[in-house]
């Protein structure tokens, strides 16, 4: 139902994406700090690493290679639907990098295990943060993992060119409106709002600053602007379906 191993594709992806760091002028791999704060030493490994240790290269593949066995026994104890080698190879990267508390705990995983193969892609790409100093993250370099991993999962999918393979769609639509939070009315109203207090301070200091009567008519300005600007975009959203 599931392949035994990762393929030699699927590893090169992950040494790709976990690269080999710390490389010493001897050829040493010293460990590290990631940038979630865990101890890490060659490609992405974790398991008893402390500050201090070093590694041949060669010892560092050999120990990619058995954290990832680790990871192809987690992917085939948790997943109940067959996988192809390919889909294997994604989630075993995808697994390795989050750990099977979070492969067990998934959305991915009960779509997957109901079936919902084209759902996975798009949940495997959501997992694109990690804690940095203690806050929640959107990392540049998680998000490309993902997405190559998404991509590897989704290879099995038949293309246009492909026997079976369905028409592309040339007008994709988003999912959802667009959030109020990024609306130009949100901008104008902060424009507005700020102006209008600012135009209130620079009174306040007129004693202090020469030009307060030109800044309050600067900020009157911006004032009407903004306001116009929200005025402007609210009609705009209002047919864009922004609520």
């Amino acid at each position: 139902m599931h392949p035994d191993h990762i393929s030699p594709n699927g590893i090169e992806l992950i040494k790709r994406f976990e690269g080999l760091h710390r490389v010493q002028e001897d050829g040493m791999v010293s460990s590290y700090r990631c940038p979630a704060g865990r101890w890490t030493i060659g490609y992405g490994s974790t398991k008893g690493v402390r500050s201090g240790v070093r590694l041949t290269k060669e010892e560092c593949e050999l120990r990619l290679k058995a954290d990832l066995r680790e990871f192809e026994i987690a992917v085939k104890r948790n997943v109940l639907v067959p996988l192809s080698q390919f889909q294997f190879d994604a989630l075993v990267s995808w697994t390795f990098n989050l750990g099977e508390g979070n492969l067990k705990s998934s959305t991915l995983l009960k779509k997957l295990n109901k079936g919902e193969y084209q759902a996975i892609p798009a949940e495997m790409i959501k997992w694109n943060k990690a804690r940095v100093d203690g806050n929640l993250t959107v990392l540049p370099g998680l998000t490309r993992r993902r997405t190559a991993e998404a991509a590897l999962w989704a290879l099995d999918a038949k293309l246009p060119t492909d026997d079976g393979g369905s028409e592309m769609p040339q007008r994709v639509v988003a999912d959802a409106p667009k959030p109020l939070t990024k609306s130009k009315t949100m901008a104008g109203a902060g424009i507005a709002g700020a102006a209008t207090m600012m135009n209130e301070l620079s009174g306040q200091v007129q004693g202090l600053v020469p030009y307060a009567d030109s800044l309050k008519t600067i900020f009157l300005f911006l004032a009407l602007g903004g306001i116009a600007l929200a005025a402007y975009a609210r009609w705009k959203d209002h047919k864009e379906g922004v609520h």
